[in-house]
């Protein structure tokens, strides 16, 4: 159901990826933003946070170090507590920069999920509950990557979906854009912490970047994608902040297809004895929620799964780990897929050689390629120093005991040195 606004009274729907609080400061620039936005617009305004920078992956690693196969229930509780913690502390700056935001749970966003708790699907999307808010307070902070399930316990949509609960507030409000703010230019060819020479498209079609997503990188997540697709939502892929660079970013709707190379950096390879054992794996995991690439080696069938997926060492116990090896996939504007396997130090220099081979010519503005040149050097990713808020530092390395020396022994006689 998709709330009726007039055209001038459909709400701005903004998302702001982790990137944007790697400091505690990155939540005023943040509420600054929002309210200029809200100003300009004079319209109402959700902005959906995902957790600060490296937040979910110290709980992930924290889940982890307690428990090898964590109930589904748990891991959701757990994982989605950075996104609730982003809710409350964006209410809070914006409430110091003179415009009270609503914090919002799960349970107040209309978003409907069914499937395993810390990966469900995204099934339904109500603007009731959020539209009533939004009557009441003009700015709602709502919680990315979360919703319920029937029985009203808040469920995660997987890693990385932030963009997903975005998108499908924007379809069901009647936004008819939906903006995706991160630590990127837009939607690259390459991911710019990887390949600098990367070029930053302007423009895509939802099936070239839907096709991106599928095969693991994370521009869009692909669920969101499809949302936008259905509900005619543009997507606008922005930095943030932009420190000096256009406001820009990727629209994402109509628009070509493009070539791209993608390196699957957070991903297991597996090797399988055929390729039909590889397929019957490959579905499980794909019902359970997770995204996986099948593809063959000269000498095996093998499947990048997400490293450390909850629940995927029960699936490939009769495959072989190929560890140590990094999955890099070269994407033509066309459709095709082409797959290498590198040892992982050398998956960049890799991605590079093939985003070479794509983009010979940095002066080519072909209608492909609407950005005027390859993008500058991106700065190495930051991961905020408050990611620790919810279970503590990082243990220090453990220390080794320096045994003693050996007794030695006087030179004039066989008793010990004392």
């Amino acid at each position: 159901m998709t709330a009726r606004h007039a055209p001038d009274d459909r709400p701005l729907v903004l998302k702001f990826g982790g990137s944007a609080f790697a400091d505690l400061d990155g939540y005023h620039r943040v509420a600054r933003y929002a309210v200029r936005r809200r100003a300009e617009a004079r319209r109402p305004l959700v902005v959906v946070v995902s957790a600060m920078s490296g937040t979910t992956d110290r709980l992930q690693r924290t889940l982890d170090a307690l428990a090898a196969d964590p109930p589904a229930r748990a891991a959701a509780m757990l994982l989605t507590a950075g996104e609730t913690v982003s809710v409350a502390l964006l209410a809070a700056a914006l409430d110091a920069a003179g415009a009270p935001g609503c914090p919002l749970p799960a349970a107040a966003t209309g978003l409907l999920a069914e499937g395993p708790g810390d990966r469900a699907e995204l099934v339904s999307a109500s603007p009731e509950t959020l539209s009533g808010a939004l009557a009441d307070c003009p700015i709602a902070v709502v919680p990315g990557g979360q919703a319920v399930d029937a029985a009203g316990r808040t469920v995660m949509l997987g890693r990385n979906s932030s963009d997903l609960s975005a998108v499908a507030t924007a379809a069901t409000l009647g936004a008819d854009t939906c903006e995706l703010f991160s630590d990127v230019p837009g939607v690259c060819t390459a991911d710019p912490y990887l390949v600098p020479e990367a070029r930053t498209l302007t423009r895509i079609s939802y099936e070239g970047v839907r096709r991106m997503s599928r095969h693991g990188a994370r521009v869009v997540h692909e669920g969101a994608v499809d949302w936008a697709e259905r509900a005619g939502v543009r997507l606008l892929c922005r930095p943030f902040p932009w420190s000096g660079a256009p406001e820009g970013g990727t629209a994402v709707g109509t628009g070509p297809a493009a070539a791209a190379v993608v390196v699957h950096k957070d991903s297991d390879v597996w090797s399988f004895r055929s390729g039909r054992e590889r397929r019957s794996v490959g579905g499980r995991l794909r019902a359970e929620g997770l995204s996986v690439t099948e593809f063959d080696t000269a000498d095996a069938a093998c499947l990048a799964v997400p490293a450390g997926a909850r629940g995927t060492a029960r699936y490939v116990r009769t495959a072989r780990l190929l560890d140590g090896l990094c999955l890099v996939t070269t994407l033509g504007a066309d459709g095709r897929a082409e797959h290498v396997v590198v040892p992982r130090p050398e998956a960049a220099a890799e991605a590079r050689r093939r985003h070479l081979l794509l983009y010979p010519d940095t002066s080519d503005t072909s209608d492909v390629l609407d950005a005027p040149g390859p993008a500058g050097p991106a700065p190495a990713k930051i991961r905020s120093a408050h990611s620790d808020v919810l279970v503590g530092p990082a243990p220090a390395p453990a220390q080794v005991p320096v045994p003693a020396p050996p007794p030695t022994r006087r030179s004039d006689g066989p008793g010990p040195s004392r």
